[in-house]
């Protein structure tokens, strides 16, 4: 422990860019370039400095996520597309589901339904007076408020468990954190849920809850496929799940460390959270 209160590899350490938030291409091209400077090294000064070069290298790979200063903007902007599409970082990528999932976030080939039928045969959405659109039923409105009272009860592990069909046995190595603003969820540091936010989280805890209580199907339903259809839900709350402001719906620009996309965010005007994010391409097809 250092005097300034934490130990050297702390300090060095960068969260954002390490963990679950590590970005596969950034840590592949800084790698490449770590072991190339150590065989350079080695080849220039001698094989003994080159191994310890490459080391050092590494090591800043590891706790920072990356060796080259300004790699996330050098890997969006000159990382070809195609590479990128490797790990799953293409720029167009589409997101169906309104941006959480107790499935680790990916929509999945178990999730054999469509969101907008399946709520729609099951009476919690309805069509608005004038037709143009789709809203919260009354009745499944009226529920989900009353249900948001008994998730926060519950707790965050009770909802997970629900959410994402956890064993009684992994139940006690389940562990629920806040990162920044989003919720992840995790059986012995293995992620099975994230959601892009607390109130996004708390609308699908209560939602299960409505929607458990009230069809007969639902637990039916493969799991991928229920996280897909709460997803669904969430793009029609109206008011914020944990400050009851207003939810407005806007396009905005979303930055990874590879890439910037468009996304159409569902955003509380009171706290600011995030309530949904899907691709604009996904609403299309809904239409």
């Amino acid at each position: 422990m250092d005097a300034s209160g934490g130990s050297l590899v702390d300090r060095i350490r960068q969260p954002e860019y390490t963990g679950e938030n590590r970005c596969l291409p950034c840590t592949v091209v800084n790698v490449a370039i770590g072991v190339a400077l150590g065989a350079a090294v080695a080849v220039a000064v001698a094989p003994l400095v080159g191994a310890a070069a490459t080391t050092v290298s590494l090591a800043a790979v590891w706790l920072r996520g990356y060796l080259v200063p300004g790699t996330p903007e050098l890997t969006r902007r000159y990382l070809p597309e195609r590479a990128l599409a490797l790990f799953g970082k293409e720029p167009a990528a589409a997101r169906a589901s309104a941006g959480a999932s107790a499935s680790g976030g990916e929509p999945s080939e178990d999730a054999a339904v469509d969101p907008r039928s399946y709520l729609l045969a099951a009476g919690a959405l309805v069509e608005t007076d004038d037709g143009s659109d789709l809203t919260h039923a009354p009745w499944f409105a009226s529920a989900w408020r009353s249900a948001l009272d008994d998730a926060r009860e519950a707790g965050d592990v009770a909802a997970v468990t629900r959410l994402a069909n956890v064993d009684a046995a992994d139940e006690p190595h389940l562990s629920v954190e806040e990162r920044g603003n989003a919720v992840f969820a995790a059986v012995d540091g293995d992620r099975i849920g994230h959601w892009v936010s607390r109130p996004a989280f708390l609308a699908d805890a209560a939602a299960d809850r409505v929607l458990r209580a009230n069809d007969d199907g639902w637990t039916d339903l493969p799991q991928p496929a229920r996280s897909e259809v709460l997803g669904g839900l969430r793009l029609f709350v109206e008011e914020c799940p944990a400050c009851e402001g207003e939810v407005t719906v806007g396009e905005e620009v979303v930055a990874s460390c590879c890439t910037a996309r468009d996304v159409v965010v569902g955003r509380c005007e009171g706290c600011e959270a995030r309530i949904f994010e899907l691709d604009p391409a996904a609403l299309d097809g809904a239409e």
